[in-house]
């Protein structure tokens, strides 16, 4: 880990955001790799404190999380502004401004929401569309006047998803495919699908992309021709949890080494089995496959900077919420306030547009 570059960038996205937490108490994940940055962040804002909980994982140790955050911590002499906690009854999550929705501070259920001070704010570090209600007591908060908004992903100050075209190249040249005058079918939707195609084409691939809003796409001539012919496919559906590439889904392993037994196959997100392509001698990366929902790999595959700049982001919506509501704003009127005033946050669809934000 580059760590003076890494600071530098956290910096310089603090300013770019004007994030300034000063007297406010964040409660967010101590993690391992770039993830070990978001209290760091927090910290080096001016929060008061800030409260990281950490889990086991297959990432690593809790101890070992505690020991790396602290060391760092220490290191950019912020350490007495860091706790890492080991529970979710922690009695320092009860004194949270600001509660972000990263993975081990997941799920903010029903019991976990009640205990939270009653002008607590969650800033989500993604778009609402990915919201899933098993992370999230969206209608809990509601009913308990606890502000929600997301971080609006293709601010210019962000361009996110410009990143996910760069995963899958990074991820198919861990396959060996150079991409090059290679042919590649990718398997999506939505700005995932637009924005991978696009930087497939800028790298020189020959590209056939296949919609998966379309119900049955696999299943078509065009998309078994395509495979056929295919050097690799890569899957970034972000939006449907329906299995494509597997057992019950629109096309099956067999029939896809049938098809092409030399292909290989990257994964961002998306329905694909991938234990029933490797059994048959299909090529993967990476080595474990996320759920459909959630993202194999995500941005900080390709470094620090669209971790430190999303989560600084998502800090700024949350300080936002935080000062509407010391106006005595109420929650909704608070996250129409936020709404208004930044392009950072974003809203619910068919919930705050409704509502008068101007969305």
């Amino acid at each position: 880990m580059n760590e003076a570059r890494i600071r530098r960038l956290i910096d310089q996205s603090i300013s770019r955001f004007e994030l300034d937490l000063t007297n406010f108490i964040v409660l967010t994940e101590a993690a391992t790799g770039y993830y070990i940055l978001t209290p760091m962040i927090a910290a080096l804002a001016g929060a008061k404190k800030v409260v990281a909980i950490t889990q086991n994982s297959r990432f690593g140790q809790v101890t070992d999380v505690q020991d790396l955050t602290e060391a760092l911590a220490s290191q950019w002499e912020i350490d007495d502004r860091i706790d890492v906690i080991f529970s979710r009854k922690d009695k320092r999550i009860c004194n949270a401004d600001i509660i972000t929705n990263l993975g081990f501070v997941r799920p903010i259920d029903k019991p976990f929401l009640q205990r939270l001070k009653p002008t607590a704010v969650i800033p989500l570090m993604w778009e609402t569309w990915e919201f899933r209600p098993e992370d999230l007591d969206l209608n809990e908060c509601r009913r308990l006047g606890i502000p929600v908004l997301g971080t609006n992903e293709h601010h210019p100050n962000l361009r996110t998803f410009e990143y996910i075209g760069y995963i899958a190249l990074k991820l198919l040249f861990k396959l060996e495919v150079e991409v090059f005058q290679s042919k590649v079918v990718i398997v999506g939707s939505g700005k995932f699908l637009e924005q991978t195609k696009a930087t497939m084409r800028s790298a020189g691939a020959y590209v056939t992309s296949l919609n998966t809003q379309n119900e049955g796409v696999l299943k078509s001539t065009v998309a078994k021709k395509a495979f056929h012919e295919a050097d690799a496919v890569v899957v970034v559906e972000h939006h449907s949890r329906r299995m494509l590439i597997g057992p019950n889904g629109e096309i099956d392993a067999d029939e896809l080494y049938a098809l092409n037994p030399g292909l290989v196959l990257a994964h961002i997100c998306g329905g694909v089995d991938r234990k029933s392509l490797e059994s048959i001698g299909i090529h993967c990366y990476p080595d474990t496959f996320a759920h459909p929902g959630y993202m194999s790999v995500a941005t900080d595959y390709l470094g620090p900077r669209p971790l430190i700049n999303l989560h600084t982001a998502g800090l700024k919506v949350g300080e936002e919420l935080v000062r509407a509501r010391a106006l005595g704003l109420p929650a909704l009127q608070a996250e129409l306030a936020v709404l208004r005033k930044t392009p950072l946050s974003q809203g619910f669809a068919g919930y705050h547009d409704k509502l008068g934000a101007d969305l």
